[in-house]
């Protein structure tokens, strides 16, 4: 075997090995949150033609263990289909900015996260008797 044929028989190896590491998808991890409401707004986008367009969309809030985050632009879910304290299987991807809700036929629903803030500040202060 001539030097180019050995150097083009290691490229195909490495080439098939390269495609056998892409082709592993590793199960994505969930956690356990609960929509606990939503609020409705109107939202003013560009409609590409130099229009803008307003239409109505739900903000959901999602409660986590640590965060709570609002989120929209569920695609299916959009549609009202999420109830308050519904338990519901999510990821973040915070490169992306989305929320993976994971629905009952194992299919996700992908989410825009609109913010997020602690649990702490979620929850409202009682009243102090000291002044």
């Amino acid at each position: 075997m001539n030097r180019w044929m050995m150097t083009g028989a290691a490229l195909f190896v490495l080439l098939v090995a390269t495609i056998g590491v892409g082709d592993d998808k590793t199960p994505h991890t969930y956690q356990k949150g609960t929509i606990t409401g939503w609020d409705t707004r109107i939202d003013i986008r560009n409609a590409g033609n130099g229009q803008r367009v307003r239409r109505r969309t739900r903000v959901y809030e999602l409660k986590t263990a640590d965060l709570v985050y609002e989120i929209d632009d569920c695609g299916a879910f959009q549609a009202g289909q999420f109830t308050a304290g519904q338990a519901v299987d999510y990821r973040v991807d915070t490169a992306d900015k989305r929320i993976y809700i994971l629905h009952d036929n194992g299919k996700e629903y992908k989410c825009k996260m609109e913010g997020a803030k602690t649990a702490e500040d979620d929850k409202t202060d009682a009243p102090s008797d000291a002044h």
